[in-house]
């Protein structure tokens, strides 16, 4: 899996930068915007089915918490990927691209959350998110 760079996203991330993101968020939307993260992804087709040259159709995955908020989880590196307790396939995507994809769905969100599995995950609300990039 190729390593993405999002040093100035995960040092935007920790908790003592909480503070700058708070007082400037633009800041933050500007750094996240021009990343690649990974993101959880379901294929639709059995992959043992598939051959050489065929498309495959992808899912973006989402998780369902049991307070009942549905959650889209990113990550920025495949250290933040690794500290799940289970194997998560994904594909690196830029936030850019993703918000206008994420602005066709139907399904309703509650949270973007960047590296679910961190001391410094970062949660995102969803229609505050599509807000600030004008959708």
């Amino acid at each position: 899996m190729a390593s993405l760079n999002n040093k100035k996203l995960k040092k935007l991330l920790k908790s003592k930068s909480r503070l700058k993101i708070e007082n400037n968020p633009d800041l933050f939307y500007r750094e996240f915007l021009k990343s690649e993260l990974y993101i959880p992804v379901v294929a639709m087709e059995k992959e043992d089915s598939l051959k050489d040259g065929d498309t495959l159709d992808l899912q973006i995955g989402f998780f369902d918490e049991e307070n009942g908020d549905r959650n889209i989880y990113l990550f920025t590196d495949t250290n933040e990927l690794e500290k799940a307790a289970y194997p998560i396939k994904s594909i690196a995507v830029n936030m850019m691209e993703l918000s206008i994809i994420l602005s066709q769905f139907d399904a309703e969100f509650n949270y973007i959350v960047i590296n679910p599995y961190s001391i410094d995950s970062y949660k995102i609300d969803f229609n505050e998110f599509l807000d600030r990039n004008n959708f």
